[in-house]
């Protein structure tokens, strides 16, 4: 397994499918995990040592015993600081039970993710294949929806992913559409080069009148190119393209070229077919 296919596993570690891909959202969910268990930890240290600190005050300060008399009662005991929960409160799922992590397996939510995949599928360019089936354990054509944010299900991010071939050679095409209130970056190129972490080289091209960041990723990750077009509202999307599959492990070469130019692919990222809440 190389560095782009471990990313992109990491992406969907919480689906209902075998996990392709990587994203900065679940990344920054562990941190975020990982900050709440630190201040938790902090709090309950803190408590501890401002009650023993009490304690200690209150000896120093108690007057000597008498030489006779009967015994002082023993101190009563330090509280134990009760345990700080951090288990994450999950929106509901289609079942109305509370999901069992940051993925949608059912209901609304779910459905969006799957309409993502449709609308991916209906732009794919003419001539160019849709191979289906699994390899590797790794889906051809993949969705999911999951909780963005602070889990609160406030925000929402849509990922789907579609294998396109021609001539014997196989790539891939990506949609991601962060809801509104995704606390990504004002500037659009910040945004587009903030698409899972990979960094690139932006420049700005109009389509439909709109700015749109194209961001050429770095060499040897995937995806190779990809367009970032933010919503009137905030909501962000994005539209990729690679010269081979997420999985690594299509037996079908890579693609020479991509499927699309960069002004395609920002023309495709401010479709309204793309726009989901």
């Amino acid at each position: 397994m190389d560095e782009n296919e471990l990313r992109r596993a990491l992406h969907t570690t919480m689906t209902t499918a075998p996990p392709p891909m990587d994203s900065a959202p679940v990344l920054a969910a562990g941190r975020r995990a990982v900050r709440r268990r630190a201040a938790a930890t902090g709090f309950a240290a803190a408590a501890v040592v401002g009650v023993t600190t009490v304690a200690a005050a209150a000896a120093l300060q108690a007057p000597a015993a008498p030489v006779a008399g009967p015994a002082p009662a023993p101190p009563s005991a330090v509280p134990t600081p009760t345990a700080v929960d951090t288990k994450p409160s999950w929106p509901l799922d289609g079942d109305g039970h509370p999901q069992q992590d940051a993925t949608a397996r059912s209901g609304p939510r779910y459905e969006q993710g799957a309409t993502l995949l449709e609308q991916l599928l209906a732009v794919v360019p003419g001539g160019w294949t849709t191979p289906e089936g699994t390899t590797a354990e790794v889906p051809a054509q993949y969705h999911q929806a999951q909780v963005g944010g602070d889990n609160s299900g406030s925000t929402w991010e849509y990922m789907a992913y579609a294998a396109v071939s021609k001539g014997g050679r196989t790539g891939e095409l990506l949609a991601e559409v962060h809801t509104t209130g995704n606390g990504l970056p004002a500037d659009l190129c910040a945004t587009g080069r903030a698409f899972w972490m990979l960094g690139g080289t932006c420049r700005l091209v109009t389509a439909g009148g709109s700015k749109v960041a194209v961001v050429d990723g770095p060499a040897g990750r995937q995806p190779d190119q990809w367009a970032a077009y933010r919503h009137p509202d905030g909501t962000v999307v994005y539209v990729a393209q690679s010269r081979r599959p997420s999985s690594g492990t299509s037996t079908a070469p890579a693609l020479q070229q991509l499927p699309l130019s960069p002004q395609a692919l920002a023309a495709l990222a401010v479709q309204e077919r793309f726009h989901l809440e």
